[in-house]
């Protein structure tokens, strides 16, 4: 998928506005030669430093931005979607009403631990001190990396991808019934936290390609104290596969289609 970033979707507007703009505008020139291959521009008068270049047929640009996930058929919604990718504090439901890709913004990471539970749970801080995580909807805890974080041993430790996880953990309950869990959002610093863990360990991903090789590639090499894991795959999963119908996004994670587990159920879900 092409990336394109505030500046170029701006020279798309100009484009489709004025009908002409020029080619070193484009930070990104993967987008001029996909617009020139699906004839959306062509090109035009040539200056000693400049080549500028002209629309077409505007039907195609949109054409190309629908191709590589973008859901955007307007010039309106251009400045809809400049809008709510670029705001830092954007959540990806949100993301997903204006991009077939959850992952075209990241979240950012925090140098320490992002926490939530279903239930009261008790950690240790610094050896002494215990905290108790309390379920609150709409807000997580952050755990700053000086401290030295200890969960209880028969507390279930559950790896997340995205922090609207952790703030709305309540929405989730029913996966986890009669589990103590605590879900952490897998950044840097977790990765190194779970090196250490001896508590069981369950992945709570995304489900897709990506998501499976994020489970095999970074987060079972560093479970080796681990004393169970797994893969969270709901029973259904075929049936939420179909009616998300997101054929793009599996053609745009080909680079993943030749790994494999061990984990007889992961390999099903591959």
């Amino acid at each position: 998928m092409i990336k394109i970033n505030k500046a170029d979707f701006l020279n798309l507007k100009t484009l489709l506005i004025d009908g002409v703009t020029t080619k070193g505008k484009f930070k990104n020139k993967q987008i001029v030669k996909a617009l020139e291959e699906n004839g959306s521009i062509k090109n035009g008068k040539k200056t000693a430093k400049v080549r500028y270049i002209h629309l077409v047929k505007d039907s195609n640009v949109f054409s190309f931005l629908n191709h590589h996930n973008y859901k955007i058929s307007t010039i309106n919604e251009i400045d809809s979607y400049i809008k709510v990718m670029f705001n830092t504090t954007t959540s990806r439901d949100i993301i997903q009403e204006k991009t077939s890709d959850t992952k075209a913004k990241q979240s950012p990471s925090l140098k320490g631990l992002y926490v939530a539970s279903l239930e009261d749970i008790a950690i240790k801080i610094d050896d002494d001190e215990v905290v108790n995580i309390v379920p609150q909807n709409g807000m997580g805890y952050f755990l700053f990396h000086t401290q030295k974080i200890e969960v209880f041993e028969d507390t279930i430790i559950v790896g997340v991808e995205n922090y609207q996880v952790v703030w709305f953990a309540k929405r989730y309950s029913e996966f986890f019934q009669n589990k103590k869990v605590l879900f952490v959002v897998i950044n840097p610093y977790m990765l190194k936290w779970i090196e250490d863990i001896p508590n069981e360990y369950i992945h709570f991903g995304d489900y897709d390609l990506a998501g499976v090789s994020i489970y095999i590639n970074k987060i079972l090499p560093r479970l080796k104290k681990a004393k169970k894991h797994s893969m969270f795959i709901p029973e259904n999963i075929e049936e939420l596969l179909e009616k998300s119908d997101n054929f793009k996004l599996f053609t745009n994670q080909q680079r993943y289609k030749n790994i494999t587990s061990t984990d007889k159920e992961v390999n099903n879900l591959i």
